[in-house]
């Protein structure tokens, strides 16, 4: 029985991390953009039981539009494609930390990635690169769940980002999971389950450090996934989920704030979960479409996480 409940809510938690498509202190893109949007879905806001989770997230991004900050095209030929693989892994401890149960995570990315762009008017915009690797380490020593009852559920956690990548500045396409700076990412996320309806949410506020091979402090950021879904008898649940990203303060490069290119981006899309006979073994598919993008590269994603619950 505390393995079916385990798994029935391991599929939350909160962060998560992969990549993010732009590339860092580029003329185009602002923000650090460390968070992979729209990774978390249904009842990310239940932390499970205590006990070890494996999550292994799989994200096939296409990039194949650059938004100016009125969120027209730019007139360049851009094209990013990505696949990552991010393997996951959740301890919930026995212990409680201010009435909550604490966990603690890490993720290691790893990525492959195809980067062109051909433009007469923005001169960076100028490559054919491709890489694949590791990128940042994830980790997350604090991560508080408090459930208030069978339907609402809250979880707090401070992930963070380790320059550990191989990140280099000459080429592109290693800058999609490698930033070559810190990020610290306080979490809320919260979950109300009734009667088969799941509505949840995660928020995230991102604090960056310098890039020192750019000189580059990236702006903070804000943004939110989510999902409205209703889950059926036969282990099937679908409905909706989307992301918005806000970068909230300017880019500052050797001291100069870069004014006028904030960057921000929604996504919307279709969720299906799947979990046979509440067992040890879940899995998601996600399909998004993004729209209202400024000041960053846009195009479709693909998400797949495999959950499992030793």
């Amino acid at each position: 029985m505390k393995r079916v409940s385990c798994h029935r809510v391991i599929s939350t938690l909160c962060l998560a991390a992969v990549f993010s498509m732009l590339i860092a202190a580029q003329s185009w893109a602002g923000g650090g953009q460390h968070y992979p949007n729209g990774v978390e879905d249904f009842m990310v806001g239940a932390l499970p039981p205590p006990g070890t989770y494996l999550v292994n997230y799989m994200l096939l991004v296409q990039k194949n539009s650059l938004r100016d900050n009125s969120g027209n095209a730019l007139s360049a030929d851009f094209n990013a494609g990505v696949f990552a693989e991010v393997p996951r892994l959740i301890y919930v401890t026995p212990f409680t930390l201010l009435g909550a149960n604490w966990a603690v995570q890490a993720f290691l990315p790893t990525y492959s990635a195809d980067v062109t762009a051909t433009s007469t008017a923005i001169a960076p915009l100028n490559f054919d690169a491709n890489d694949k690797g590791v990128g940042d380490i994830i980790f997350s020593p604090l991560i508080l769940g408090w459930h208030f009852g069978p339907e609402l559920h809250a979880v707090f956690a401070l992930d963070m980002w380790a320059p550990t990548g191989n990140y280099d500045n000459a080429n592109p396409a290693t800058q999609i999971l490698s930033k070559n700076h810190w990020t610290f990412e306080p979490v809320l996320a919260v979950s109300y389950l009734k009667e088969g309806f799941d509505i949840s949410a995660k928020l995230m506020y991102d604090f960056n450090t310098r890039n020192s091979d750019t000189s580059t402090d990236p702006g903070q950021e804000f943004h939110i996934d989510w999902a409205l879904g209703y889950s059926l008898k036969n282990g099937l649940t679908g409905g909706l989920a989307g992301y918005n990203y806000w970068q909230i303060t300017d880019d500052e490069v050797s001291g100069v704030k870069q004014q006028d290119q904030k960057s921000e981006v929604g996504g919307v899309g279709v969720a299906i979960k799947y979990w046979p006979k509440q067992g040890p073994f879940s899995m998601v598919l996600k399909q998004y479409w993004e729209y209202g993008a400024k000041n960053i590269a846009t195009g479709p994603q693909t998400q797949f996480k495999i959950i499992y619950a030793f």
